[in-house]
């Protein structure tokens, strides 16, 4: 076993990227000449017999040997039950503590299930440790491997099998591990070996010998409608001068502080959420890294999940093969347990909301970041629209028809749009309403701002006067203004015609009686 000392010196997500980087740039030259890809062989023995007969388990308190037989049907704690045997990589790993955290969520559902659950992770009693006051994983169901022997016993996977070139040397070796979490090994017959095991690790980050690593990257920036929402209103992630939360809202980097552009929408995995949720893992490790990598040659090393029956036969394996795969069902990794726990526990044993983001998906999109960054060139619109109904021969008379005419047509209709034709904004927030199905008034300014004549430049700028804001398009609900698309009402009391709808309240001012309505 080898321990490797902090390196501390550069912050840890730079360094990262920088070794990815690098590593895409090593890969090409490095592929073993037999194969591209690792294919594991089918272990000689059955898995089941395999982890039950393990030699290589420790206690994850005291650090001493376990006993076989690991799992037993004929154990005091498992008569009669299922075993859920979950194979982790590094507890100080992605994949460890994301897994664990569904896991746990669902623990008492599988004791009451007659499922005894039991997670084997690489690492030492320190990782076990902070593994399971981070995770809240109890300690009993946890089994820790130093070396990740039972991984190998298995065969699972341990990346694209990349070796490094005789003719690197190991000061360029121990100049790529200088930029990697935990250093330059002491000795230095490890040099090669610790290399060798990031090497393949990075590459799996980079998607290489890793299916599905980067569509799941991916998935967690972009979010995802076939999942549950996934972080908690309240949680809050700190790394370094960036602060998240609480909720996937507000966000501060340094002095700079802004809410994000989803913040209102619920049911679904929103953008940037579930890699919030790895960024707090990954702050967890970076910053306790000697804790939890006790051995980095088993870096690369993958996991699996194993459901066997009470005579030991399997009901249900899968085997990761990448970073950030550790489920085959990713959006819902313990969708496999539905037979077994029940379907809507599988499909979201957190208990976040969960409705696809709901059946109203208008008022979303790209749109509403492009929509909320108008508010940066309202001075220059403003300025705009005052001058060039003035320039086109406007007098006060006309003003104040125009005026009346509003009035006229709020106070006569529930619901009031002013649009722009060619204004995708416009027709988005039309598009808002006939997903509800409330009729509404759309009176129509013209095709944009810069095709207006005098009449329509002198009711865009009334409009202005009015309300304070100066694009388009205008809500008017209940002789209310309440803001454009995604813009708010000057007065803050309104978020906007889709903010209005994603908080519910655009539904119960329909609804409402108003004596706005003639």
């Amino acid at each position: 076993m080898t321990k490797i000392k902090r390196n501390s010196s550069i912050p840890k997500c730079r360094r990262l990227l920088s070794a990815s980087l690098t590593t895409v740039a090593i890969a090409a030259s490095v592929w073993r000449e037999s194969s591209a890809f690792s294919t594991p062989s089918a272990p000689s023995s059955s898995t089941y017999d395999a982890i039950r007969g393990s030699l290589s388990l420790l206690d994850p308190v005291t650090g001493e040997a376990l006993s076989p037989p690991i799992l037993s049907p004929s154990s005091s704690t498992s008569i009669g039950k299922k075993s859920l045997v979950v194979l982790l990589p590094q507890l100080g790993e992605f994949d460890s503590a994301e897994y664990c955290e569904f896991l746990v969520a669902a623990e008492k559902s599988l004791e009451k299930n007659d499922i005894d659950l039991r997670v084997v992770g690489i690492g030492d009693a320190t990782a076990a440790k902070n593994f399971c006051d981070f995770t809240g994983l109890p300690p009993e169901k946890l089994c820790i491997d130093l070396n990740g022997d039972l991984h190998r016993e298995l065969n699972l996977h341990c990346g694209p099998n990349l070796l490094i070139p005789e003719g690197v040397s190991d000061n360029v070796l121990k100049f790529f591990l200088r930029q990697l979490p935990g250093g330059v090994p002491p000795e230095e017959g490890q040099v090669r070996p610790v290399a060798s095991a990031w090497l393949n690790y990075l590459a799996m980050c980079a998607g290489i010998g890793a299916p599905g690593t980067l569509r799941e990257i991916l998935r967690g920036y972009f979010g995802d409608k076939e999942a549950p929402e996934r972080f908690r209103d309240n949680d809050v992630v700190k790394a370094g001068f960036i602060t998240i939360g609480p909720g996937v809202g507000p966000t501060s980097i340094g002095p700079l502080s802004y809410q994000q552009w989803f913040a209102d929408e619920k049911g679904y995995q929103r953008p940037v959420e579930l890699a919030t949720v790895r960024l707090k893992n990954m702050v967890e490790v970076l910053t306790k890294w000697d804790e939890y990598v006790s051995n980095p040659l088993a870096i690369s090393l993958r996991g699996a999940t194993y459901l066997f029956d009470e005579e030991g036969e399997e009901l249900y394996s899968y085997k990761s093969r990448g970073v950030l795969t550790y489920s085959e069902t990713m959006p819902r990794p313990l969708a496999f347990l539905s037979p077994y726990i029940g379907d809507n526990l599988a499909r979201n044993p957190l208990g976040l909301r969960d409705n696809g983001g709901g059946h109203l998906v208008r008022g979303r999109g790209i749109l509403k970041p492009a929509g909320k960054a108008m508010k940066f060139l309202s001075f220059l619109f403003k300025t705009e629209n005052e001058l060039q109904a003035r320039l086109l021969g406007a007098e006060d008379a006309d003003y104040a028809a125009a005026r009346k005419d509003v009035e006229g047509t709020i106070s006569n209709n529930k619901i009031v749009v002013y649009t722009y034709a060619l204004s995708p904004f416009s027709s988005e927030a039309l598009a808002v309403l006939d997903e509800i199905g409330v009729d509404y008034e759309n009176v129509q300014v013209g095709l944009e701002w810069f095709l207006l004549d005098k009449e329509k430049s002198v009711l865009r700028a009334v409009l202005l006067e009015m309300t304070g804001q100066s694009s388009l398009p205008h809500v008017f609900i209940n002789g209310e203004h309440v803001g454009g698309l995604f813009t708010g009402s000057s007065d803050g009391k309104f978020p906007g015609l889709a903010g209005l709808k994603e908080s519910g309240e655009l539904q119960k001012m329909i609804d409402s009686e108003s004596s706005a309505v003639s």
